[in-house]
């Protein structure tokens, strides 16, 4: 027979583990950022506005379109993946000189 203790003990025990294992679940209607600034300076917050970090945005947008491009492209028939890759590349060059413009930052 189990004494009380035991069976507050167990009972304890099954609350915090059960707890443990929803506690993602349940994280999962908090708002993320509420979480992420508990604690954290508020600089870590403050988006950047300089134009490098501008151009930085722009080109980590034309390198996620132009990774997207090429792998519909070779996804394509053997015939048409040459002139969709050239389309890419093109598409590619064209939206990092636009960055470049929009920055104002040199390219090099």
């Amino acid at each position: 027979m189990k004494t009380t203790k035991q069976r507050l003990i167990a009972g304890i025990f099954c609350a915090l583990f059960s707890s443990g294992v929803l506690s993602p679940a349940l994280a999962a209607d908090v708002d993320p950022t509420t979480i992420a600034q508990r604690g954290d300076p508020e600089r870590w917050y403050q988006e950047e506005t300089t134009p490098m970090a501008y151009f930085k945005t722009l080109k980590k947008e034309a390198e996620a379109v132009h990774q997207l491009s090429v792998v519909a492209c070779k996804q394509m028939d053997r015939t048409q993946q040459n002139q969709c890759l050239r389309e890419a590349r093109n598409t590619m060059q064209q939206d990092m000189a636009d960055a470049y413009r929009k920055s104002g930052i040199r390219p090099r």
